[in-house]
C-alpha cells in the first residue's frame, strides 16, 4: 500500500469516525425529524459511496484515468454541496410560505403555531446546509490527497 492510499485510509477513518460520534449521540435521529426534505439522507450515502469509490482510485497508477475521475469526484463533492444549499432554500421556503398564513396576533396558540412551524423549516435549512458542507469538505479533502498521488505519479 502507497503513502497515498494510506493517507485517504487516514482521511476516510477519521470522517467516518466524526459520522460514528455523531450517530452515537443521536444526532441522525435528530436530523430525521428535523429535515423535512430529508435531503441530509441523500447526502451522506452520496458522501460514502464517493469515498469508497476514490479509495478504489488510488490503485489506479495511469495517471490520466486519474484525472478523468479526479473530475468526477469533484463534481460529486459540490453537487454534495449544492444539495445542501436546495435544503436550505426549501426549507425557507417552509418557513416562510406557511407559517404566517392563519395567524391572529391575539390568539398565543396561532402565534405558538407559526413559531412551531417556522423553527421546522429553520431547522431543515440548516441540517442540510450543515451536512451538505461536512460532506462536501470530506471528499474534497480526499480528493486532494488523490491529485497528489497523480501529481507523484506524472513526475
Amino acid at each position: 500500500m502507497n503513502k497515498a492510499t494510506m493517507q485517504w485510509w487516514l482521511l476516510f477513518c477519521l470522517q467516518v469516525l466524526v459520522v460514528s460520534i455523531a450517530v452515537y449521540f443521536g444526532l441522525h435521529a435528530e436530523i430525521w425529524t428535523a429535515d423535512a426534505t430529508k435531503l441530509s439522507f441523500l447526502i451522506l450515502p452520496l458522501w460514502a459511496i464517493t469515498s469508497i469509490f476514490i479509495g478504489f482510485w488510488h490503485r489506479i497508477t495511469d495517471p490520466t484515468k486519474i484525472g478523468r475521475r479526479l473530475e468526477v469526484g469533484w463534481y460529486i463533492a459540490e453537487t454534495c454541496m449544492a444539495l445542501g444549499m436546495v435544503g436550505t432554500v426549501v426549507g425557507f421556503l417552509l418557513m416562510l410560505g406557511t407559517s404566517f398564513n392563519n395567524i391572529d396576533v391575539n390568539n398565543t396558540a396561532s402565534l405558538q403555531q407559526a413559531l412551531s412551524s417556522m423553527a421546522q423549516g429553520m431547522s431543515t435549512a440548516l441540517y442540510t446546509t450543515l451536512i451538505g458542507l461536512i460532506s462536501s469538505i470530506f471528499l474534497k479533502s480526499q480528493l486532494m490527497n488523490l491529485e497528489y498521488m497523480r501529481d507523484g505519479l506524472q513526475k
